[in-house]
């Protein structure tokens, strides 16, 4: 990349990181408060309710957010056709799974939701659309780099819950039913200023247009069976240990995943500002980009893992209590898995920048397949810490599969891609001397 390119890239990104970071930190304070309001069990229901209409969105994506991007920056669609037809997707497609859902509420308390007072459905059905909406359009303000307001809307959700969540639990005391009240706010809230962003540089309208709609659905549709493969991969142990075990594993489980996944903010930062820019680019300049973003990532994504090992456990204990101590032994099996991780959600955006999202799909239906076997095989016998272990491996597969073939198509050798060399000390070094002072910043 060019040195005015690689400035801004690295600007973009810093502020990504900067917003998930704030994010972050005030999400802690959110999972602070819920868990111990709320207790192990009804920390877990939370759980499973808030990651419900996360999950069940993606049956319904279709790779809508995907073929935003691609299409504003390789085909230069209109924003405004691209965010009109978002807009019909996200309430015709989620407004019909909700209802569908509804009805099929009984089976769900049932099976996957044992224990959750039967009122907190309906908010939680509610969001399927919003939840939606917010990632099409999430996806029109990344492919025209709009990422102050990206970030904005990182940030808004966290700043309310952790308000709305000590006004609910700490003053009110209104328990899970009011946990999940406040959430559903906060969404619909964040979504429709959200929405009012986006028309103002993407009008919307009440239009339709049949080719574009096609030629997004045919790109989305590879896409749309590489997000739900890898969502259910990322989510389904949860709902595992809420069939196989309880609700109270399932509070522990969630305080060790939800603080080791804080990991992925890393990568998630670098890879949301790398993707549009991927789209736009050419092969050979896309495989260089991605290679050097790749080794940069895992190198202070490992730095960082190794503060988790050490302080970790004496984290969950301070901000948890003791009675979520359960919870450090999990966290620390899954670390290494979520450190591959980190340099697959890098490499998936290579592989559908250049539509070849096939090897998407492949790497993350083959570790779909390893987490529920082992999870099926080591949750009964080791309860929570089994289903780190399967998180570990299939993660690790996910990541190794991807490393393989872009090795192989991009001519970088696997070494060159995971390990940082002497350059990059280097320009560690004069990024470190420039923030010191000790030295000029290149002009831009």
């Amino acid at each position: 990349m060019a040195e005015p390119r690689v400035g801004r890239f690295v600007r973009d990104s810093a502020g990504v990181f900067g917003a998930q970071m704030l994010a972050t930190g005030l999400g802690v304070g959110t999972s602070v408060i819920t868990a111990r309001m709320l207790g192990p069990h009804d920390r877990g229901l939370y759980q499973l309710l808030t990651l419900l209409p996360i999950t069940l969105s993606n049956f319904v994506k279709l790779g809508i957010p995907q073929a935003n991007v691609y299409f504003m920056r390789r085909r230069g669609a209109s924003g405004s056709d691209v965010a009109s037809h978002s807009l019909w997707l996200a309430f015709g497609l989620g407004g019909g799974l909700a209802l569908a859902c509804y009805l099929a509420r009984g089976w769900l308390l049932a099976h996957f939701l044992k224990g959750a007072p039967p009122i907190t459905v309906i908010p939680v059905l509610v969001l399927l659309p919003f939840v939606l909406l917010q990632g099409f359009f999430s996806a029109v303000l990344q492919a025209e780099e709009r990422f102050r307001e990206y970030n904005f809307q990182q940030v808004a959700p966290t700043v309310l819950g952790l308000v709305g969540m000590a006004i609910a639990l700490v003053w009110l005391r209104t328990g899970l039913a009011g946990a999940i009240v406040i959430q559903t706010l906060v969404v619909v809230g964040v979504t429709v200023w959200l929405a009012l962003r986006v028309h103002r540089t993407a009008p919307l309208r009440l239009t339709w247009r049949p080719e574009l709609a096609r030629d997004m659905m045919t790109f989305g549709s590879k896409s749309y069976l590489q997000t739900l493969a890898s969502t259910l991969h990322f989510r389904i142990d949860q709902y595992m240990i809420g069939f196989l075990l309880d609700p109270v594993q399932v509070g522990f489980y969630a305080v060790a995943t939800n603080l080791a996944l804080l990991l992925l903010r890393i990568s998630d930062a670098t890879g949301t500002v790398l993707y549009p820019r991927l789209a736009a680019a050419g092969e050979r300049d896309a495989h260089a980009q991605t290679s050097a973003v790749c080794r940069h990532t895992l190198f202070i994504t490992v730095l960082v893992a190794l503060g988790y090992e050490l302080f970790g456990g004496l984290a969950i204990r301070l901000l948890f209590g003791e009675r979520y101590a359960a919870a450090v032994l999990p966290m620390r099996l899954m670390l290494p898995g979520i450190v591959m991780i980190s340099l697959y959600l890098i490499l998936t955006r290579n592989f559908t920048s250049r539509n070849r999202q096939e090897v998407n799909i492949v790497a993350a239906g083959a570790a779909l397949a390893i987490n529920v076997g082992l999870n099926w095989v080591l949750i009964p016998r080791w309860g929570i810490a089994g289903a780190a272990v399967s998180t570990a491996v299939s993660y690790s597969t996910a990541a190794l599969i991807l490393l393989v073939v872009f090795a192989r198509e991009s001519g970088y050798g696997i070494a060159k891609t995971l390990f940082i060399g002497r350059a990059d000390l280097d320009g560690y070094r004069q990024l470190a001397a420039r923030m010191r002072g000790l030295a000029p910043a290149p002009a831009d």
